[in-house]
């Protein structure tokens, strides 16, 4: 009985021994596999820290100081800044996702939003910068992260050839200390600003095409005295700043330009030093030319009263038949002339000086930067974004059907959360190069990018015989004006230096510059005043300890 009792306790003690082994073992492999699943885990992290188009392994968040629409993004009902085409894009994409800490727009203003969160130590984790010397400071503080690794192994190859485009110096201007601080936005060369003109009063009135200033005022004063388009032309309109207007219409920059001119923006002299463009003697000299414009009748005399808005409303009503305006500007303010009167005939022309040259600028290169907090974990992950959208998203077309529709509804680019430009310097040009060889059957549709094909489809159409004013509006702009700037004799005078690596002006500055020179055109003060202007100008400018 003993024995018996000795041998079931053994086989208890064996039976407690095995279970106890077995538990074990299945602990030691739930650690093993705890283990890989780490290593996997951080393998997949370190290869999307790595790599520009890896995803990370679960959703990386990023606090983000918005910009975005200063009126309406035109997004589709339901979408926000933080869930729409692009955040969706990128979150199947790259598995990121931003969180909004704030969302303001330029005109609320926007940087000022910035200023509070960096004084209050609540930098969010990416940021868009709008003053390069802010961004210097920020470096020199130790406050945001050095992007050198980030921009080296994690963006892409074409994003890359895209700066390369720009030459070193792009990139140079965010460099400190050999550390690539922020990310600058790419300022496509648009190209000039061109004279649009309504071609056909120009042929109903036996007119000559222009090609100078002189021609210019003919047409213009022709068309003012023989009432074209009805009684109440009001001759060429223009923005009360006369230039500097960037995107914009109306601007006079090539009246200037026809002078050697270029206010508002810094310029080499002769010996290689930086000025302002505004205080020259070939600035003066082309105010002088306008206030006999406006004595004449030449200038809208209620230019300095006029919203851009109205502007375009007496272009739509045939109050108007010549403006300076950008390449783009048949889809707006000529496409909503060519609906209201489909007799409207408009046809851009390129005005030069005397010895045929035209002369003008490169706007404003470079003039938003994205940098991200110091500290923060994933610092790679703007050149990802950048990669994604500029380079996947262009174009190879990877899985951007609602990006698509949303550039054929015309939604404001900042509904991407970053607020940047990323394409080739000559971007506008190598778009309408591939675009008119596709249409002359040189190069397979299936090559162009996804805008690219929606241009070459309406301008296919328009050389069709379709009587759309879109179709219209798509070649005009993206074959026949782009086309003439590309083969006029064009000088962009600041084609080789970063404009914005200067003293910024400041807006009291270019307050006070824009009602001198509209007293001097509309003639309350003397061409003699313009001196007054510049040796105030530049005492003020001191003043603010800014060098230039």
């Amino acid at each position: 009985m003993r024995l018996e009792k000795k041998r079931i306790l053994q086989a208890a003690v064996l039976a407690l021994t095995a279970a106890a082994l077995g538990c074990g073992c299945a602990a030691l492999q739930n650690l093993d596999n705890g283990s890989q699943e780490t290593a996997e885990r951080e393998a997949a992290f370190a290869k999307a820290a790595s790599e520009p188009t890896a995803p990370y392994p679960e959703t990386v968040t990023y606090t983000l100081a918005k910009l975005t629409s200063s009126g309406d993004s035109l997004m589709p009902e339901g979408d926000t800044y933080e869930d729409n085409a692009y955040t969706r894009f990128l979150k199947d994409f790259l598995n990121v996702q931003n969180e909004d800490v704030i969302e303001v727009s330029e005109g609320e203003n926007y940087d000022l939003y910035v200023d509070r969160l960096i004084a209050e130590n609540q930098m969010p984790d990416v940021m868009l910068i709008s003053d390069l010397a802010k961004v210097r400071q920020l470096a020199e503080e130790g406050l945001i992260e050095d992007l050198t690794a980030a921009y080296e192994n994690c963006t892409s190859a074409t994003v890359k050839e895209i700066y390369g485009s720009y030459g070193e110096e792009l990139l140079d201007s965010v460099t400190i200390d050999g550390r690539l601080m922020a990310l600058p936005t790419t300022q496509v060369n648009y190209g000039c600003s061109l004279f649009w003109v309504r071609q056909d009063w120009l042929e109903e009135l036996h007119l000559d095409e222009p090609e100078t200033l002189h021609d210019v005022e003919e047409i213009v004063l022709a068309f003012r005295e023989n009432q074209m388009g009805g009684a109440g032309n009001v001759g060429l309109v223009c923005t009360d700043g006369l230039v500097g207007e960037g995107s914009a219409n109306f601007s006079l920059d090539p009246v200037f330009g026809a002078f050697g001119a270029y206010p508002q923006i810094w310029i080499r002299d002769e010996t290689g030093e930086m000025q302002y463009g505004s205080l020259s003697g070939e600035t003066k000299a082309a105010l002088a030319c306008l206030h006999d414009w406006y004595e004449k009748g030449v200038l809208d005399e209620d230019y300095m009263m006029r919203t851009t808005t109205e502007i375009g409303k007496l272009v739509e009503e045939g109050h108007c038949g010549a403006f300076f305006g950008w390449w783009w500007a048949p889809n707006a303010p000529l496409l909503a002339s060519v609906e209201a009167d489909p007799d409207a005939v408009w046809k851009p022309y390129l005005i030069g000086d005397e010895s045929g040259q035209v002369n003008s600028y490169i706007y404003a290169k470079g003039t938003q930067y994205i940098v991200v907090r110091k500290g923060y974990g994933h610092p790679e992950i703007v050149m990802k974004i950048i990669t994604a959208l500029f380079d996947n998203g262009r174009f190879q077309g990877d899985s951007t059907e609602e990006i698509d529709a949303y550039q054929a509804m015309g939604v404001d680019i900042t509904a991407r959360p970053l607020v940047i430009n990323c394409d080739y310097s000559d971007a506008v040009f190598r778009t309408t190069d591939r675009i008119r060889a596709a249409l002359q059957g040189n190069l397979d549709i299936g090559a162009l990018s996804s805008l690219e094909q929606v241009y070459y489809r309406s301008c296919g159409d328009y050389l069709g015989g379709s009587g759309e004013p879109d179709d219209w509006a798509a070649y005009a702009s993206r074959v026949e004006a782009v086309e003439l700037m590309a083969q006029g004799n064009v000088v962009y005078v600041n084609e080789d230096y970063v404009q914005q690596s200067n003293a910024p002006v400041p807006q009291e500055l270019l307050d006070m510059e824009i009602l001198d020179f509209m007293k001097i055109v509309t003639g309350e003060e003397d061409l003699s005043y313009f001196d007054q202007f510049a040796e105030s100008w530049e005492k003020n400018m001191f003043l603010e300890n800014l060098s230039y």
